[in-house]
């Protein structure tokens, strides 16, 4: 749901003090996502468990409302970052693991001509709402801490190991799941402005930096920067025999 404009704050305000009335704060109506996340009702724990998620992917108006414009505009963030870095995903085999509802695959099909499109992820609703919305991807249940059934040139997992009590073990996976020479993109928020109940861990850029070179020793990382005015911390790694630096 959209946030009420300043221009219509101000006439309520106006209207309600023609009838010598005021009101201190006009208060924007709760996404509809906020009944299942951030309540400060469960822990981060409960808060990640795949029964929330599939509770808040079977309902399609939550969904809906969760995936608006400016959320849309992550994704297209990140493409962008992509073209920008010189990095081309045309001929390639890509995964999202992680993958939600597959917004970023399909971004990404706007973008490049992919090879093939794999999105991966914990929610079995999640994985039936993409199938439905997103007909040009493959889609498969998969825990993040498990081998991925197959390997890609390109390795998606965006948003995802904030979530994780064991972050290491989900991206010895992801490497694994990248080819000889292939890519590997990661993003977390930036720990230093994240404040989300459902988060458990919080990486500044330099945090981030040093937890990728110690877990990830035979990666070569070839860019580490943020994104959208500091508040997304973002990697993009090469497989290959190139430590880090």
């Amino acid at each position: 749901m959209r946030e009420t404009s300043p221009l219509l704050k101000r006439s309520i305000r106006n209207f309600f003090k023609f009838f010598g009335l005021k009101v201190s704060r006009i208060a924007s109506p709760k996404p509809l996502a906020a009944k299942y996340f951030n309540t400060g009702e469960l822990s981060p724990h409960e808060e990640n468990s795949v029964t929330l998620y599939d509770s808040f992917y079977k309902d399609t108006s939550a969904v809906e409302d969760y995936y608006s414009p400016e959320r849309v505009s992550f994704y297209e963030g990140v493409v962008r970052y992509l073209k920008e870095q010189g990095l081309t995903l045309n001929g390639k085999d890509v995964a999202d693991v992680g993958c939600g509802v597959g917004y970023l695959l399909s971004e990404i099909r706007k973008n490049f001509k992919p090879g093939s499109l794999h999105g991966y992820d914990f929610s079995a609703q999640a994985i039936e709402y993409s199938r439905k919305k997103f007909c040009g991807s493959s889609f498969t249940i998969h825990d993040i801490y498990h081998t991925v059934p197959s390997t890609f040139d390109v390795v998606f997992c965006t948003e995802v190991l904030e979530h994780l009590e064991f972050p290491h073990k989900a991206l010895a996976q992801l490497e694994a799941a990248t080819r000889s020479g292939g890519i590997l993109i990661l993003t977390v928020p930036n720990g230093r402005v994240d404040s989300l109940i459902e988060h458990i861990n919080f990486w500044s850029p330099e945090s981030w930096k040093a937890f990728l070179q110690r877990e990830c020793p035979t990666l070569q990382l070839l860019h580490v920067s943020t994104l959208f005015e500091g508040n997304v911390n973002i990697a993009v790694l090469r497989r290959g025999d190139v430590a880090a630096s």
